[in-house]
């Protein structure tokens, strides 16, 4: 089940930064509204992470990652970059908006 147009319906699909908090079992995605004015408006949190695997592509500082891809397959979530890509459960997924 492709989840992107549920949890990013409005926006470009690039991110600002994609942590994971280790002590809290968090993955935050902060994504950026437009690739021309780069604010970031919106913040993607996965709680109660467990079996975290990432696989990098090609990771380049230089260019702005792109969510190309956010399912939900066997219990498992994956979320899909141009650069890498996450495989993880999650216990829960919340969208808040942080444009003001």
């Amino acid at each position: 089940m492709n989840l992107l147009r549920k949890y990013i319906p409005e926006y470009s699909g690039h991110v600002k930064s994609i942590e994971y908090f280790e002590d809290n079992k968090v993955l935050e995605v902060i994504f950026f509204d437009k690739p021309v004015e780069f604010n970031p408006v919106l913040r993607l949190r996965f709680e109660g992470i467990s079996g975290l695997n990432v696989d990098n592509y090609d990771l380049d500082e230089n260019c702005i990652e792109l969510v190309i891809g956010l399912d939900l397959l066997q219990g498992r979530y994956c979320l899909h970059t141009d650069q890498r890509e996450f495989i993880f459960k999650a216990k829960s997924i919340e969208s808040c908006n942080l444009a003001t």
